[in-house]
């Protein structure tokens, strides 16, 4: 009987000591990076921070199942500590002579305990000491995985392009010295471990392409969208870029015409199993509308909550669209690189008008270089560009999903930030280094390639000015 032996390929010892080398200077720079952010913003000047910590601490205090009297004096805690530190410029100002729970922010419940959990395994111990010890014990823990998001993203970018060692320093450098995504990745907030998770399953899904199938490749990405899945809902829409990956590792060569038509028909299998068409709308103006299954709409109330009936509706009813999607666009583009805190600390105007410029640019070099690349890239090289151009869409679709439903026309609405596009920063980042490379001539790509580095540590200093100015200045 023959034996099965497990083979594993080990890199030569010179590239281990290589990236050992890489790795030595690459984390202590992200973890002292991402301290100066961690210590100069004030305790609760981060989106939500304040209801995010309230979720932890009352897990903390053994309410994980529901608020009992220790969330009332926790959230009178937070209170008194966000008026103490002049929060909204010190136009805070809470009645603490109320009884019951004082309201400090929107509430997390309705995300997953995962996170919290989390958090509050780290809160339990020093629960006793004051909220702001406790706040940046928490933060402490966002710093960690700000730095190893760093290093995956680094590693994600050796394979990818593999011949491209001044890319592979850059791009990870670029991630780093972003400094919106520096400022939320530092701060209490359930987005940190997802972005942190979806990036390492975005580098089990390149080595998937780029290696084939593999058990281990496999289960490094599917734990870690199991993680952002239990960690917050953006994470379902990761699932279309993944699986992708899946396809392209089982199948090395082009897919064959039948292959895309399973996949279609699939789509449709799927599409069908999850929603229905349903009449609305009375006698004389009745239509027809998709509506979700009951299979689905049970799976909105209790981990979606995206109110999918109303969803669909609104979706199709451009009515209600108006300027709405350019404001989204607006608001979402300038809040990825140039806003901080609450989205309230902006960057001087010209920072927005360099970076549109800038991925303009890109945008130009990607459509120029296309043709270049499609003949002197292998296979699962272009395939993992592809990967990272679809995961940029799905991600941008998802913004624009949370959008809806919409209220009519005349309500104010509100329009989410950049910051849920982050977990595809990698994707972003790498398309943004290559686009404007394939724009400059092949003797000036490496000048240039330093020059978008010196570009995003001119804007990382300014937004550390910014911040210090904002909330230091006499």
């Amino acid at each position: 009987m023959q034996r099965l032996a497990l083979s594993v390929r080990l890199p030569p010892p010179a590239t281990l000591f290589a990236e050992w080398a890489v790795v030595r200077w690459l984390l202590p720079l992200a973890l002292l990076h991402g301290l100066i952010y961690l210590a100069l913003v004030p305790p609760w000047e981060h989106y939500d921070e304040p209801g995010h910590f309230l979720y932890a601490a009352e897990i903390a205090a053994g309410e994980l199942g529901g608020r009992g009297p220790s969330a009332v004096s926790i959230s009178r805690e937070v209170a008194d500590s966000m008026y103490r530190h002049r929060f909204l410029g010190g136009a805070f100002r809470p009645d603490l002579l109320q009884p019951g729970p004082v309201r400090v922010g929107e509430d997390q419940r309705v995300h997953p305990p995962f996170y919290y959990a989390v958090v509050g395994a780290i809160l339990k111990p020093a629960r006793f000491l004051s909220v702001e010890v406790q706040l940046y014990l928490a933060r402490a823990l966002s710093l960690v995985l700000y730095a190893l998001t760093i290093i995956t993203a680094w590693r994600i970018t050796v394979a990818v392009l593999p011949n491209q060692p001044l890319a592979q320093l850059a791009i990870p450098l670029m991630v780093l010295l972003n400094p919106a995504f520096t400022d939320l990745m530092t701060a209490l907030n359930n987005d940190v471990l997802l972005n942190f998770a979806l990036t390492v399953a975005l580098l089990g899904a390149v080595l998937l392409v780029r290696d084939g199938l593999s058990p281990a490749r496999l289960l490094l990405m599917l734990l870690a969208l199991g993680v952002a899945v239990a960690v917050k809902r953006t994470a379902i829409a990761a699932i279309l870029p993944l699986a992708l990956a899946v396809v392209w590792g089982a199948h090395r060569n082009k897919l064959s015409f039948q292959v895309c038509l399973m996949g279609v028909a699939l789509c449709l299998v799927v599409a069908y199993a999850s929603l229905e068409l349903v009449l609305v709308g009375g006698l004389s103006e009745s239509h027809w509308v998709l509506a979700p299954r009951p299979w689905l709409a049970s799976l909105d109330r209790q981990y979606l909550r995206l109110d999918l009936a109303s969803w669909f509706r609104s979706v199709s009813d451009m009515t209600l669209a108006g300027q709405r999607y350019q404001l989204l666009a607006s608001v979402g583009f300038v809040s990825f690189w140039a806003r901080l805190s609450w989205g309230n600390v902006a960057l001087p105007p010209a920072w927005d008008w360099l970076f549109a410029g800038l991925v303009f640019g890109s945008l130009l070099g990607l459509v120029v270089g296309a043709r270049r690349a499609s003949a002197q890239f292998p296979l699962w090289q272009r395939r993992c560009l592809w990967l990272f151009a679809l995961t940029i869409t799905v991600a941008c679709l998802a913004l624009v999903a949370r959008l809806h439903p919409l209220p009519p026309i005349d309500q104010p609405i509100y329009v989410p930030r950049g910051r849920y596009v982050f977990w595809a920063i990698l994707p972003v980042t790498c398309l943004l280094c290559l686009g404007y490379q394939w724009l400059l001539p092949l003797r000036w790509r490496s000048l240039g390639l330093w020059a978008l580095v010196a570009f995003f540590a001119v804007t990382d200093i300014t937004a550390l000015a910014v911040l210090a100015n904002a909330y230091y200045r006499a």
